[in-house]
């Protein structure tokens, strides 16, 4: 049955599935980040400087391993923004969530008084059906 809150309560719905996908998005990504530092704090640790060598093969090695703090502290930086994000679409949701159930309850508040209604006049159709067979009964009978 449709009532007054059906449209408001699909489109609360949907909102709440809209940032769980989100939120899901973004621990996805931040998952990933992670496992990209990982990797990069596995190849700093491999990482050795060479021996011997002129000097510009140490600069290009001492480059390189700088590029790799560099890319470790990006990542730090990207697992960081995507811990706010999160924490923001977690708040989003919880606000979404309560919205939803709000109206989740008026709806189902409304469907028990339509409920309630169509119950009331099946009795009473029911109780007029009733003293017509009573008083055609009696008819009968007399």
């Amino acid at each position: 049955m449709k009532t007054k809150f059906s449209e408001l309560l699909k489109v609360r719905k949907q909102k709440v599935s809209e940032i769980e996908q989100q939120l899901a998005a973004k621990r996805h990504e931040k998952e990933a980040a992670v496992l990209h530092k990982l990797q990069i704090e596995s190849e700093i640790a491999a990482y050795e400087l060479p021996q011997k060598g002129d000097f510009s093969a140490m600069q290009l090695a001492i480059s390189g391993r700088d590029y790799l703090f560099k890319e470790k502290e990006h990542k730090e930086n990207m697992i960081k923004y995507f811990d706010q994000e999160i924490e923001n679409l977690n708040k989003l949701y919880k606000e979404a969530n309560i919205e939803y159930e709000k109206i989740k309850h008026l709806h189902e508040v409304q469907m028990q008084k339509m409920i309630d209604a169509i119950a009331r006049e099946e009795s009473k159709q029911m109780d007029e059906i009733a003293n017509q067979l009573f008083l055609r009964n009696n008819k009968e009978v007399s």
